[in-house]
């Protein structure tokens, strides 16, 4: 999925781990969900299971009222803003490729998990502090940065922690 988001220049995000108050709205939403099905007869099979969750789904979005919206449903309000568009740069990935974001350290490095064994990766200080998007495709590894420059392109040696910049 990262990659075909990658190509079309769109930037996928983690909520940061560990943090549950980042997923806040997608909590809540769980939690109101769950009360509902509580209160509804117990489903005899998967399908009736996911008529319920359907009937909950469009009450939430279209009928019931958001209090702190004036009063208007989830689905006016959000038909009502402006959507996001793609802003990043498309990049042309092969199928096998992963794909990690990451930030250069302040020594201009970054680090690399290949077979639960880490790399460091140098990269030069000039870059400190950027915004990296790194892609692996075996030992290949190519380090770009978020407006598409190639700051680094090496192929991992996997015998060796760190990876100097030539």
């Amino acid at each position: 999925m990262q990659t075909e988001l990658l190509q079309l220049g769109i930037e996928y995000r983690h909520s940061r781990p560990y943090h549950p108050q980042t997923c806040g709205k997608v909590e809540r939403f769980h939690q109101t969900l769950k009360k509902y099905l509580a209160k509804q007869p117990r489903a005899a099979s998967i399908s009736e299971l996911q008529r319920q969750v359907d009937r909950f789904v469009t009450y939430y979005n279209d009928v019931r009222p958001h209090r702190a919206r004036g009063r208007q449903t989830p689905r006016s309000a959000f038909e009502a803003r402006d959507k996001a568009r793609p802003q990043g740069p498309r990049i042309d990935v092969g199928a096998r490729v992963r794909v990690r974001r990451d930030r250069i350290d302040r020594v201009g490095k970054v680090t690399l998990r290949y077979r639960t064994r880490l790399h460091h990766i140098g990269v030069g200080r000039k870059h400190k502090g950027k915004r990296v998007i790194m892609l692996i495709d075996g030992l290949d590894v190519r380090l770009l940065s978020e407006d598409g420059e190639l700051p680094r392109r090496l192929t991992l040696d996997p015998t060796r922690d760190h990876q100097p910049q030539r």
